[in-house]
């Protein structure tokens, strides 16, 4: 096919699936953008060349005529969201960046995913500029809330923005429903009620809300898992249901990995009738809210953000007018957790 930037530059290229033996030249264009701060399976060839082949990871390149990958996007299968599909690794050639190549293979591989064999589609897109967000707004993703300060940007990595590196930069939370159109009844912990009724409105998917009073918990044992990411200070800590032995949990899990520069992301159960309890244990550790993961597999996620010393750098992220709002209320309450720290 031939595309064209708006200066009238042409080029010829073919947009495909990619096959599994190019597993090295993903590699070199990842690195390209992303020097080395990113997942470590997507620098393992041979991790790469079998994801392509058991489709758990599906790939779609931009290939030069005379040829060359000068583009690609990833869709993973195999993520903390079980039943979801995450687009991820959209890299194009800074060569090549104005040709809208970003929305054909996004076309490309939407074009590609079988209907209903996820509960739904997840961007986790960049907050450095609002770009991605507007094209998948326009596919028909809901940006539904932030995932703060998750990755660096190493030294090795592509200059970004501007902005010198390393730093710590987060992702926007944007879904595109699937085969999950119920989300059941969701748990909602006041004043966050709002924010939540207003995401699963525009995915336009059923729910039933309530804002229960003080609760406590049902079950002894808290069900959780936590993962932590070495290489960039970065951990998740997802509760399936919150117990009464919810905050020794949290305690133990701060005391240990609490370290200068370490950033967490929680994910609470909105199914669970104790999410409100789980939240209201983890703002009194100093998380915030920062919206929803909605629509993954069996729960829905509330999403709380935690960092001891290392300061949200809001200005940076770029935001479509359509997030504005519910951006400015996630801000506030990060203003008001520091401001409770600080008290």
């Amino acid at each position: 096919m031939t595309i064209y930037n708006k200066k009238g530059d042409s080029l010829e290229l073919t947009i495909r699936p990619a096959r599994s033996d190019e597993a090295p030249q993903l590699i070199i264009l990842l690195k390209k953008q992303y020097g080395t701060c990113y997942y470590d399976a997507m620098y393992d060839e041979e991790a790469v060349r079998h994801a392509l082949e058991t489709a758990s990871l599906r790939v779609v390149v931009a290939e030069l005529a005379e040829g060359g990958i000068i583009g690609i996007i990833g869709a993973n299968s195999v993520n903390p969201f079980p039943g979801s599909l995450v687009f991820t690794m959209l890299v194009i050639d800074i060569r090549f960046r104005g040709f809208g190549l970003g929305k054909r293979l996004s076309r490309f591989l939407m074009d590609l995913i079988p209907p209903d064999a996820y509960t739904c589609i997840y961007g986790h897109i960049i907050t450095l500029d609002a770009l991605s967000q507007t094209t998948h707004y326009r596919f028909g993703y809901r940006m539904a809330g932030l995932l703060l300060n998750c990755y660096i940007y190493d030294r090795e990595a592509e200059y970004m923005a501007g902005l010198p590196l390393p730093f710590k930069d987060s992702l926007m939370v944007a879904c595109l429903p699937q085969r999950k159109m119920d989300a059941g009844t969701l748990y909602a912990a006041s004043p966050h009620g709002v924010y939540i009724e207003a995401v699963y409105q525009e995915l336009r998917v059923g729910y039933t809300l309530t804002i229960p009073g003080e609760v406590n918990p049902t079950a002894f044992r808290t069900g959780y898992t936590f993962h932590q990411d070495e290489n960039h200070y970065y951990g998740e800590l997802f509760v399936q249901e919150a117990g009464f032995d919810f905050s020794v949990i949290l305690d133990r899990l701060l005391g240990q990995y609490a370290a200068s520069g370490q950033t967490i992301n929680a994910f609470v159960n909105l199914n669970d009738p104790a999410c409100p309890y789980g939240v209201s244990v983890l703002e009194k550790q100093g998380f915030f809210f920062t919206g929803v993961q909605p629509l993954s597999g069996d729960y829905e996620y509330l999403i709380l953000h935690y960092s001891r010393d290392l300061e949200v750098p809001f200005e940076q992220i770029a935001v479509i007018p359509e997030f504005l709002e519910r951006f400015n209320y996630i801000q506030a309450q990060y203003k008001e957790a520091r401001h409770v720290r600080k008290d």
